[in-house]
């Protein structure tokens, strides 16, 4: 198993992204900590991945909050003693033109999108550096390598998260942490068929992929197949164009 021994914590779990993340980890012998802003939705993906063999703590959090992030991660750090593999998929999108986006949508989305991403890192890094092994996957978009018209907001905090997560690569590589992205071009999730925008992202020849594809190259990053990658990022989409 890639992952065996290992303690991931993944938040936005409940469905979509993070849900095949979970049980494609759980699949491959992690035990894992879990949170997301839907108690039901969390704790049925907890449900799951205990019925694969693997312990989970699974746990309502609102990673826009240092404290709530804080308070998740002492709790993990009380049952599991460490965290391994990190991986920041809580995400939102907001789908506005710019001049109707206002300052409340772009600081509710820059707080679970990048500074949600800046939090956990703040409270798992120390524990990583202090081992002087880790492993760090944090989910942007393609919409934060070519800006997404119609979703400034989103746009602008997913290159953040890349452009966070390149300079951390760089900051902590010789520490034997390693950082990484994975930039998701469409895929089919609830908040993609809520968007207002999905004709767009689907003209051409583009179409959805389905969570497990992303989930399959989070594993890949999180094991030691990839051991030689930081810094890098993933894109996962079958288009090289919107």
């Amino acid at each position: 198993m890639l992952l065996q021994g290992k303690v991931a914590l993944i938040s936005g779990a409940g469905r979509g992204i993070g849900k095949a993340i979970a049980l494609a980890f759980a699949a491959e012998g992690a035990d894992l900590v879990l949170c997301a802003r839907t108690v039901s939705q969390v704790q049925a993906v907890g449900d799951e991945v205990r019925r694969c063999g693997r312990r989970c703590l699974a746990g309502v959090a609102d990673v826009s909050s240092a404290e709530d992030v804080e308070r998740l991660v002492a709790e993990a750090l009380r049952e599991f003693g460490r965290i391994d593999v990190l991986v920041n998929n809580a995400g939102i999108s907001r789908d506005k033109p710019f001049m109707e986006t206002s300052r409340a949508a772009w600081n509710e989305t820059l707080g679970v999108n990048l500074w949600g991403v800046v939090f956990f890192l703040q409270a798992v890094l120390p524990g990583m550096l202090a081992r002087g092994s880790g492993c760090i996957i944090n989910i942007a978009s393609g919409a934060g390598q070519r800006g997404l018209p119609g979703n400034a907001a989103y746009s602008a905090a997913k290159a953040a998260v890349i452009a966070l997560s390149q300079a951390l690569a760089d900051e902590v590589g010789t520490q034997g942490v390693r950082v990484n992205v994975i930039s998701p071009g469409p895929i089919k999730t609830e908040m993609l068929a809520a968007s207002p925008l999905q004709g767009f992202l689907l003209k051409g020849n583009v179409r959805m992929l389905p969570p497990e594809d992303v989930a399959g190259a989070a594993l890949f990053l999180a094991s030691d197949l990839s051991g030689g990658m930081s810094g890098q990022a993933l894109t996962i989409r079958n288009s090289n164009r919107w």
